[in-house]
């Protein structure tokens, strides 16, 4: 990916709503050209822009992480079940203790019983649970980096609570629901659009639809893969802390520009973070130099991730390679 698709990129992941204009005028680029490339880049599949909810605002569990192991040579269908699987918001194959790495959205406590009981696929040998306790970043917060700061807050957004912070127990109006569910398959859908899906008025789609993005309902994420910023290496690490340093270390490790996800979990880990760097050897640099270096983790295990095949609730989408249609 050139340069300017790399910054475009960037700027979506700031702003994943931003118009094509908007986006031109902070890079200094033409407005021709940051369509015709931010249209490319999206129809590709390079770039995703979707609408994640935040399940704790309207009443549902707290997500869970699971670590499970697998059949030998059975991996394709484990994956295939599990990416199958509606509360499944992340699915990944990884390599080193864990096979797989699921992040579950239930929708209620009743579902998530009758996932862990009855609905893991028969190829899943054990499984580890971790509820999440706390968000500390995200991947929607999560940024390439190839803006220059006064770029990045001309196009960022108002600052909205952390993601998965707070509870209220005020389910979604159906016509609210549908617009989540639209944000999911296109975070860029157009008010003119969403108008007709829902059959209102342009204007009441558009209040309807600030309303939930304004409340942090439902967040804007542009999804990108982090290789195309020159990270080809992606690992979970899960690290043990004391309790009272938690804040310490979740606090300090989410300021890290590696870092894209980072929960604290209750289980025999209480750290869970998701990091992108740009090869093995920087990997090692980031756990000794880094992770290392914080006296409060007292054991860390890492996976590499071999292949994500679902992120925000969606099958991911391999990219079309480059001059091909």
């Amino acid at each position: 990916m050139s340069l300017t698709d790399r910054r475009i990129a960037s700027a979506l992941q700031t702003h994943g709503r931003a118009s094509w204009d908007q986006i031109s005028q902070v890079l200094g680029l033409s407005d021709r050209t940051v369509a015709r490339r931010g249209q490319r880049l999206l129809e590709r599949g390079t770039i995703r822009v979707v609408g994640v909810l935040d399940t704790q605002l309207i009443g549902r569990p707290a997500p869970v992480l699971l670590r499970l192991r697998g059949e030998t040579g059975a991996a394709l269908e484990s994956i295939r079940a599990l990416s199958a699987i509606d509360e499944t918001r992340t699915v990944i194959a990884l390599l080193g203790s864990s096979d797989y790495f699921i992040e579950v959205i239930p929708i209620s406590q009743e579902s998530l019983r009758e996932l862990l009981y009855k609905g893991m696929p028969p190829q899943v040998r054990s499984s580890s649970s971790y509820p999440v306790l706390r968000y500390y970043t995200v991947a929607h917060a999560w940024n390439g980096g190839a803006l220059t700061a006064g770029e990045a807050a001309a196009l960022r957004c108002p600052a909205l609570p952390p993601f998965g912070s707070r509870r209220i127990d005020t389910p979604l109006q159906n016509d609210e629901l549908e617009i989540t569910t639209l944000l999911a398959q296109d975070g860029r859908i157009s008010t003119t659009r969403l108008a007709a899906e829902l059959g209102v008025s342009q204007a009441t789609a558009s209040r309807k639809l600030s309303a939930l993005l304004e409340s942090g309902v439902s967040r804007i994420r542009a999804d990108v893969d982090p290789s195309l910023f020159g990270l080809g290496t992606e690992a979970l690490l899960w690290l043990q802390v004391s309790f009272r340093q938690l804040d310490k270390v979740g606090i300090a490790l989410s300021r890290r520009p590696e870092v894209m996800t980072l929960a604290t979990v209750s289980g025999d880990y209480q750290i869970c973070a998701h990091v992108a760097v740009e090869d093995h050897h920087a990997l090692q640099t980031f756990l000794t130099e880094v992770v290392g270096a914080l006296e409060e983790v007292t054991e860390t295990d890492v996976t590499i991730v071999l292949e994500t095949f679902k992120r925000g609730g969606f099958t991911v989408r391999r990219p079309v390679p480059a001059g091909r249609p």
